[in-house]
């Protein structure tokens, strides 16, 4: 038998008795939690010992029981409200509308019913806007009908170009990003970074880890600041590095201390913005994660483009690389092997030449020896 749920946690409880509480249950260092961070630990613990009373959103159901939830669409509703959020799908077919993409167990989610995915054509990361049924008799959220996918009516045609079949194309022109941190500077000047690319900055160990992340907030809000697109972050460290990106950070397109499944769901999004012909720029900051997909994917599109950068321990294959060796970059690694296709093949060469000359130097004093070198 489930034990009794209690009224320690959730909205409107007291933080100090639900500390008390989250100890007793074994959430681990419950003091060191804000009230959103301790209601989520102690809510993940509750359902891993079977303490519930009853089912709190979607995710408890099993499949057999979420194909009754579709019927009651044609029964009593509580009420019906205009919603949006991220498609994930099911194995079975069906899925959810995520309104926080990257949030675990968000009990917010919409329930999709399997034939309104095939009869909207709907994928993985369409991001959605329809009519939404609270049923009567649970409680739980359903979408009833569709009217937007990606901000098209579906009045639209039913002709989709999947992402597998869009043609890849040159990169032809340079990223747009603003900011006066060394990093925006050696993209834009040293590299000549287009839109389309893969970059990795490699090199990151505990002596250069400040550098590294001011740099990755650096340019998640230098592109937030002037890039055309969507821009994506996948980031890890503390509270204190969070606050860094106060401002620019938007749940909906950033992970922070998230998980391998955010960042497939985090990739399905991309290819949607590729589908509707929108640019998009991930940033990515988080040594735990496994970048290959991502960098992967970066690419220029007729119509759109997925541009990447990724912060790294060691080196991955890239279009451009920085490499560090402790607070200097090693410049004979450094360089952007498409870089002739956005500043010209004369431009290139002498980039060239430049960064072999200067050998390895600090990022300031790369641009400095750079900027002679190139314009002598």
């Amino acid at each position: 038998m489930p034990k009794i749920k209690t009224d320690k946690s959730g909205p409107g409880s007291n933080i100090r008795e639900e500390r008390i509480y989250a100890k007793s249950i074994g959430v681990k260092s419950p003091t060191t939690m804000n009230k959103e961070e301790l209601d989520e630990a102690v809510r993940r613990r509750e359902l891993e010992l079977g303490i519930t009373r009853g089912k709190h959103s979607i995710y408890d159901y099993t499949a057999e029981e979420r194909e009754t939830l579709e019927p009651g669409l044609r029964g009593k509703h509580r009420t019906i409200q205009m919603s949006s959020g991220f498609f994930h799908a099911f194995e079975e077919g069906d899925g959810v509308l995520r309104r926080d993409p990257f949030e675990p167990l968000p009990e917010a989610d919409v329930y999709v019913p399997k034939t309104l995915v095939d009869k909207c054509r709907l994928r993985e990361g369409d991001r959605i806007t329809g009519n939404v049924a609270v049923l009567f008799y649970n409680k739980l959220k359903v979408l009833k009908t569709v009217r937007y996918v990606d901000g098209d009516a579906m009045v639209r045609s039913a002709v989709r170009t999947a992402f597998e079949d869009m043609l890849r194309d040159k990169p032809s022109r340079k990223a747009d990003i603003h900011g006066n941190h060394s990093m925006v500077a050696i993209l834009d000047r040293v590299l000549s970074f287009g839109m389309g690319e893969s970059l990795v900055i490699c090199g990151r160990n505990e002596e250069n880890s400040s550098y590294f992340d001011k740099a990755a907030a650096a340019l998640f809000k230098g592109f937030c600041a002037g890039f055309d697109g969507i821009v994506y972050g996948v980031f890890e460290g503390s509270r204190e590095y969070k606050a860094m990106l106060t401002g620019v950070y938007n749940p909906e397109t950033t992970i922070f201390n998230g998980d391998e499944e955010g960042a497939a769901f985090m990739r399905e999004m991309i290819k949607r913005s590729v589908e509707r012909r929108e640019n998009s720029v991930v940033v990515i900051n988080a040594p735990t994660f496994d970048v290959r997909p991502f960098l992967e994917a970066a690419a220029a599109y007729q119509g759109a483009s997925v541009t990447v950068i990724a912060f790294t321990d060691k080196f991955y294959e890239a279009d451009a690389h920085v490499t560090f060796e402790g607070n200097t970059i090693n410049c004979t690694e450094t360089g952007n092997s498409l870089a002739a296709y956005i500043c010209g093949p004369e431009r290139y060469r002498a980039s060239n030449r430049a960064l072999l000359r200067i050998g390895s130097a600090t990022p300031d004093d790369l641009l400095a020896k750079f900027t002679e070198y190139v314009n002598e």
